[in-house]
């Protein structure tokens, strides 16, 4: 098969995957974190290792995805852009962390640790910001390429 029938995706399906794997990304994020918590506390995950780390990850992973898709996180126009992508994401885990915590004490019915909570967005949001302003980074250059070969 010669090169020159070799096709790049369309825009369109380039898009698409980059939010799937922005997507995913943020999803192992956030696993990560609550394997990575009780592992630090010695909590075992039990018979029911997933449900075990949904359960734990969904106060702050419902929250974010909510937020994140209102404010327009998986736009096209804040992918491409990796500043604009950067303080959408800072902005939209403020808002989703808060409420995350919120949600996690009325789920567990006691007080937010401040030092968990401290530490809850300070990891997450450090791994969001990296992981979207890299990937925004590769994409913007990547639909920059696109247009400079197109």
């Amino acid at each position: 098969m010669s090169s020159s029938s070799i096709h790049p995706p369309s825009r369109a399906a380039g898009e698409s995957l980059a939010r799937l794997i922005l997507i995913a990304g943020d999803v192992l994020i956030f696993l990560f974190f609550a394997v990575q918590g009780r592992a630090t506390h010695e909590m075992p995950l039990g018979d029911e290792a997933v449900a075990t780390v949904l359960i734990v990850s969904a106060p702050f992973a419902v929250p974010w995805f909510v937020v994140a898709a209102l404010i327009g996180m998986f736009r096209t126009g804040t992918l491409a852009h990796p500043k604009r992508m950067l303080s959408t994401t800072a902005l939209a885990w403020l808002l989703a962390g808060c409420i995350g915590l919120l949600a996690r004490a009325a789920i567990l019915q006691r007080a937010i640790a401040l030092p968990f909570a401290v530490t809850a967005l300070g990891i997450i949001g450090a791994l969001l910001i990296t992981w979207h302003g890299l990937l925004s980074t590769v994409y913007s250059r990547r639909i920059g390429q696109q247009a400079h070969d197109g």
